[in-house]
């Protein structure tokens, strides 16, 4: 007896393993958050720009509920490793955690970096991309080439910040931490004292006048916060407000180059507008100033000098600097489309930011020049229990300035 066989294009085959796992992740119910289930994604981590030419890692982001998820909220943390072609390193771990029942919350931003930056001008205005008195100038176009005299400042970087705060009363917090800003190895490329017609830069200049070493800088000291924290998430509010305001004091007796004090004012504001999280919109405003002494070149208030590294998206971070920095953005936050058991899978973001920097020596007053920038992008939806997103943005500055941002969570 003959057997009917089955075409071969006929038969049925399951689909890879990895589209299978995607789709059993969108289309089952969400589990309930548990205490201490870590909720991790890795990423690749890929970009191109004239400063540090194509860089590629790997990156992590993660989030738990430190205590029971009732009365404690999520935890979150980043890590990454990145290697560029121009021999530059990027470490990083940077971490905010909730303890059980919200009693303690833990800031942490530990990096080392083999780098280096455009020394840019002191003060945001028409003349900071002059790097030196030969004339050299930063062309702020990632995509277009630097010209060859151009220069940058090259170094090793140990940053250790850690903050521990106490809850005072209700949503109110206050604490001491440490940071540590230790620059070693600065090799600054554009200097020539030695040419027929000396060629000075930003970074000497400001060394000679404040009286640090060419060579590094060490800013060392410890600082009082208050933090005021009701948000619902602080990977992607839906509602809540954060205050945050820290004093730091530079000693020269725990380590500084010389005597400083500084102080960081935040605030952060989401509003509900159509009451379903669908429409979210977010403000966001700092001011870092230092308030007495002096802080080296590269540890003055600057441009994209928050813990996650997020503010000033159009511009690399460090664009703008002085010894006083005011930093704003508002962002509306638009759900897209999703399917049943994930109602939150796709959304978009545009905003808008504005930098000003302000330096006293060389007169430039605090919003006598305004940077602005202007973006948009994609959010999906990664995790439904520590609600967090993975964030592609494009921003574009003045200048030419322009950048794609890949993050996990919203920019704040």
């Amino acid at each position: 007896m003959e057997h009917d066989t089955i075409p071969p294009e006929r038969i049925d085959s399951p689909p890879p393993k990895k589209i299978n796992k995607f789709w059993k992740m969108i289309t089952q119910p969400a589990k309930p958050p548990q205490k201490g289930k870590l909720y991790a994604f890795p990423v690749p981590l890929l970009s191109a720009s004239p400063t540090v030419g194509f860089l590629y890692g790997l990156g992590a982001g993660g989030s738990c509920y430190a205590g029971d998820p009732t009365d404690t909220r999520i935890s979150s943390a980043q890590m990454g490793f990145a290697y560029t072609i121009k021999k530059q390193v990027y470490t990083n771990f940077k971490s905010s955690i909730y303890l059980d029942r919200d009693d303690w919350i833990l800031y942490g931003d530990w990096r080392f970096l083999m780098s280096s930056v455009p020394g840019f001008a002191v003060g945001s205005g028409i003349y900071g991309d002059r790097l030196a008195s030969n004339g050299a100038e930063y062309n702020d176009n990632p995509y277009a080439k630097q010209a060859a005299n151009v220069s940058l400042l090259y170094y090793d970087y140990l940053r250790l910040y850690e903050t521990v705060l106490r809850r005072v009363i209700d949503k109110f917090y206050m604490g001491l931490a440490y940071h540590l800003d230790y620059y070693t190895n600065m090799q600054d490329k554009e200097l020539n004292l030695g040419a027929t017609a000396p060629v000075t830069t930003n970074y000497y200049n400001y060394n000679v006048k404040y009286g640090f070493s060419q060579g590094g800088s060490m800013l060392s000291g410890v600082s009082v916060n208050a933090i005021y924290d009701t948000r619902d998430n602080q990977n992607n509010p839906y509602a809540g407000r954060y205050a945050y305001v820290s004093y730091r004091y530079n000693p020269v007796f725990l380590g500084s180059n010389e005597n400083s004090s500084t102080i960081w004012i935040e605030y952060r504001d989401y509003a509900d507008i159509t009451h379903n999280h669908y429409n979210i919109l977010a403000f966001w405003v700092y001011g870092n100033f230092v308030t007495s002494g002096a802080v080296p070149f590269l540890d003055l208030p600057s441009c994209g000098n928050d813990q996650f590294g997020r503010s000033a998206e159009g511009y690399i971070n460090g664009r703008f600097k002085g010894e006083t920095l005011v930093f704003g953005e508002v962002e509306y936050r638009r759900h897209l489309f999703g399917v049943k058991n994930f109602p939150d899978l796709f959304g978009v973001a545009v905003f808008a930011n504005m930098t000003t920097a302000g330096a006293k020596e060389d007169n430039i007053r605090l919003f006598q020049y305004v940077a602005p920038a202007f973006g948009g992008g994609l959010r999906i939806n990664i995790s439904r229990v520590a609600r967090s997103n993975l964030c592609i943005d494009y921003a574009v500055g003045f200048y030419g300035s322009q950048g794609l941002y890949v993050r996990f969570n919203e920019a704040f």
